[in-house]
């Protein structure tokens, strides 16, 4: 199956980017791909009949919007996905290695053990996996312990190319739609006031009652789904820069 050579990126929130953001988006050109910047003024247009997004988007902090448009268009359209950071070189290889295999998809190796998923640190840890029970505590824990020793079979949460609709993105949606279904009451009640806030923010030195952690539906999703099938994830896309891109 022949990918588009496309990139996704996404910035939902209504207020303008910093230069070093509009400096990363005009960087990946460098991918030699089409980059898609998708706003909330182009978003429905890549909305698939039959699959809206859920009511609680509109609470969601602008970087948990972001998080379920990963795995949203990852299922439904495939290619690639980047955060806006700045890139340097070419994506197209990475294209051309995933399609002559048959992996699921294709990201840069995990940084550093310091990367991986706390899935562990919170009440979401493991909660519904496509119907799977929830770990307990103790569980979760000795599974981010694996994780991290074999952060080497993992890739990064910030760029990486898939297949659309195949088992692994599949699952990723629907792991990341119920959670979102789990909080459901406390989303809509407690909307994110902030552009980065999550479960342990402070607004007036009080927590926000926002339910939702950091890398709840992004890291905690992803990490353990690429670890168990991490033969079928490759490795080998150029990492984005992770300095001055804010």
């Amino acid at each position: 199956m022949q990918l588009p050579r496309r990139i996704f990126t996404f910035w939902t929130g209504s207020n303008a980017m910093s230069d070093a953001r509009r400096r990363g988006l005009d960087s990946m050109a460098a991918t030699g791909c089409e980059v898609i910047l998708v706003t909330p003024e182009t978003l429905a247009p890549w909305l698939v009949p039959g699959e809206p997004l859920p009511d609680t988007y509109d609470a969601l902090s602008v970087v948990h919007r972001s998080d379920y448009l990963r795995a949203y268009f990852m299922h439904h359209h495939g290619g690639g996905y980047s955060d806006i950071k700045p890139t340097s070189q070419s994506w197209l290889p990475a294209f051309e290695a995933l399609e002559t295999s048959d992996a699921f998809g294709i990201g840069y190796r995990e940084i550093s053990p310091k990367g991986v998923a706390h899935v562990h640190r919170h009440r979401l840890a493991g909660a519904l996996r496509s119907g799977v029970r929830a770990r307990g505590w103790l569980e979760s824990y000795l599974h981010y312990r694996r994780m991290r020793w074999a952060y080497r079979s993992l890739i990064g949460n910030g760029a990486y190319i898939f297949r659309p609709g195949t088992t692994f993105t599949a699952e990723w949606l629907a792991t990341v739609t119920g959670r979102l279904e789990l909080l459901r009451e406390a989303l809509l009640a407690n909307p994110a006031r902030i552009a980065r806030e999550a479960s342990d923010s402070l607004i007036d030195g009080r927590l926000t009652g926002y339910p939702l952690p950091w890398s709840g539906i992004c890291a905690d999703v992803l990490h353990p789904l690429v670890f168990r099938h991490r033969s079928r994830i490759l490795q080998g896309l150029p990492p984005p820069g992770f300095r001055d891109y804010q």
